[in-house]
């Protein structure tokens, strides 16, 4: 009967050991291939400058604004001139519905909320005495509601009444839709520039109340799958508009291109470039060195959130032609 001979601990232990270094290499290999491809549209060079993949994105010039959240209606409600004054039967700032008693009438008469409403001030005669003209009640609806936007000159002329409005609540998250009704043909000027207010109009939703903060999003104009550059990549001279196209061996060249949709981060190619192509992105100091910003309602760095590559342009490897996509 034969013997089985027994394994050397030692030799188990160093298999187990290539075996795992084996995974390691195999998952950080594959790491790396998934950063190169997530990192593919942006490369920053030795002297300072940024390669830029052209790249199809979704593009949107938007306008943010950040307020407060008012009642559409607030009207003063007369009291009935012949009757006798006996009791308010609500508090300010309390929800009152459609229907409910606001004030009581010593002839067993009451006056009822018009619609769902909170009570914000009012003028009352003394128990048992008359009421007159200038005894009221002031409501302020809860149910259609409104923000007021500030819209700089150079965008009014961008928005209509009826025009769609996104409106995210600050305090839940919540996304509402609502409509520019009232545009001022008045602006309010500053050394910066005139202003003018714009409206936007929203049914509550159950949800909320008067006072609470939220963000209006307005999107001028948008586009899909175009190819777009960073803003910074634009040049001009003699009011044409070029970028610096850079081959893979480093070579340089300006490139005229028509431009369209811009965004704070991205500008919109019509023409002169191909996608797959690489361009020069200067760098700007100011605003966060290149600026944060609300791009297709997500924020997103000019740069496209790459990481740092440092390569010298004759080194360049070629870019994928796919780019980064945000569809």
């Amino acid at each position: 009967m034969s013997r089985k001979k027994k394994i050397d601990p030692m030799i188990l232990v160093i298999a187990v050991l290539i075996i795992i270094l084996f995974l390691i290499i195999v998952f950080a290999i594959k790491g790396n291939k998934d950063n190169l491809e997530v990192s593919s549209n942006s490369i920053n060079l030795e002297d300072g400058t940024t390669l830029y993949t052209v790249a199809k994105m979704n593009i949107e010039n938007t306008l943010s604004s950040s307020g407060q959240i008012a009642s559409e209606l607030d009207e003063k409600l007369k009291l009935h001139a012949s009757y006798y004054f006996e009791e308010l039967l609500v508090d300010e700032n309390v929800y009152i519905k459609e229907g409910d008693n606001i004030i009581e009438y010593t002839n067993g008469t009451y006056l009822e909320a018009p619609y769902d409403c909170v009570l914000v001030s009012s003028n009352l005669p003394n128990e048992d005495e008359q009421c007159t003209t200038s005894h009221y009640v002031e409501l302020q609806s809860i149910s259609a509601l409104m923000m007021t936007l500030s819209i700089d000159e150079t965008d009014i002329n961008k928005v209509s009444i009826g025009d769609e409005v996104k409106i995210t609540i600050t305090a839940t998250g919540e996304e509402i839709t609502g409509y520019i009704t009232k545009l001022s043909e008045v602006g309010t000027y500053s050394s910066s520039g005139s202003t003018f207010s714009a409206t936007v109009g929203f049914a509550n939703n159950g949800n909320l109340k008067i006072g609470m903060s939220a963000t209006c999003e307005i999107v001028f104009e948008s586009a899909n799958d175009v190819l777009v550059v960073p803003v910074n990549a634009i040049q001009s001279t003699n009011g044409e508009k070029y970028v610096i196209r850079v081959d893979s061996n480093g070579e340089e060249e300006n490139v005229v291109v028509e431009t369209g949709i811009e965004s704070d981060s991205y500008v919109e190619i019509k023409s002169g470039l191909s996608e797959g192509e690489s361009v020069e992105v200067k760098e700007v100091e100011e605003s966060n060195e290149r600026g944060w910003s609300n791009f297709g309602g997500k924020t997103q760095n000019g740069r496209g959130n790459m990481p740092d590559m440092n390569l010298d342009r004759g080194s360049m490897p070629m870019m994928p032609s796919g780019g980064m996509s945000n569809k």
